[in-house]
């Protein structure tokens, strides 16, 4: 049997990579076609997530509560970015994001400490189809790869266990996109996938309003929010990634 540490999350100075982690902007955005009938986008972004579930190596595991100020005063390093190319119908789209996360936590009454650190990097590669102006769909493969290190300190021993994993996930899903006003137009996107290939479950929602400065440049503003469902292995070699997260974004994009 796991053995469970309800974590009381405290401020890091070090280790999200940050998710500013996780989170990204919201990939149907209509794009301007170039001369060559090929047009691209370029996204950076940040994200403000919450982290929420259970992160697991051999028989231990270790409940995770990390609000938005927790996740900032935690940030040691991280990327997330997109890439989008489209032509008259068909295109492609590249999402990924990089966390490095740390925790100190203790447990009831203060007889158990410990410390759970995550590294994540995930990518989402798709093939997009344009059913109209303002529909696509979209299918592919996401690709997570996870190292977690665990901790628990009682008052006579520590326990230890580390465990990385990586695996891929097909994923489908639907974008639309509509303009509102001449500058602003709003775009979400939902994605499933896993269906027991890797993990047993993905979900990634996500809505974004996006204003236009120029033909260049837009600011996007929304939210985002992912569940991984992931539980492979026995004994030692056991790896859970049952993980939850969501929260606002922003970021700018590039066209061209």
């Amino acid at each position: 049997m796991c053995e469970a540490l309800p974590l009381s999350l405290r401020r890091l100075s070090k280790g999200l990579l940050t998710t500013c982690f996780l989170f990204a902007l919201n990939p149907s955005m209509t794009l301007a076609q170039s001369e060559s009938g090929w047009s691209n986008q370029g996204l950076l972004y940040i994200l403000g997530p919450s982290l929420n579930g259970t992160a697991g190596a051999g028989d231990l595991e270790a409940e995770v509560d990390l609000g938005i100020s927790d996740v900032f005063d935690s940030i040691d390093k991280g990327f997330l970015g997109m890439y989008r190319g489209e032509g008259e119908r068909w295109g492609v789209l590249l999402d990924t994001v990089y966390m490095d996360l740390k925790m100190d936590a203790e447990g009831s009454r203060g007889m158990l400490s410990g410390e759970l650190e995550l590294e994540q990097t995930m990518a989402i590669a798709s093939v997009t189809w344009r059913l109209n102006d303002s529909v696509q769909f979209m299918g592919g493969a996401l690709y997570n790869d996870i190292s977690t290190d665990i901790a628990i300190t009682g008052p006579q021993t520590t326990r230890l266990a580390s465990i990385g994993e990586d695996w891929v996930d097909p994923i489908v899903g639907v974008l639309f996109e509509t303009p509102v006003g001449s500058r602003w137009e709003f775009s979400g996107s939902a994605q499933v996938g896993g269906f027991g290939v890797g993990s047993d479950l993905v979900l990634v929602l996500s809505g974004a309003m996006h204003y236009r400065f120029n033909q260049w440049a837009s600011l996007s503003v929304g939210y985002r929010y992912l569940d991984f469902d992931y539980d492979d292995g026995d004994g030692n070699e056991r790896f859970k990634f049952d993980m939850k997260e969501h929260g606002p974004l922003i970021g700018i994009r590039f066209d061209f």
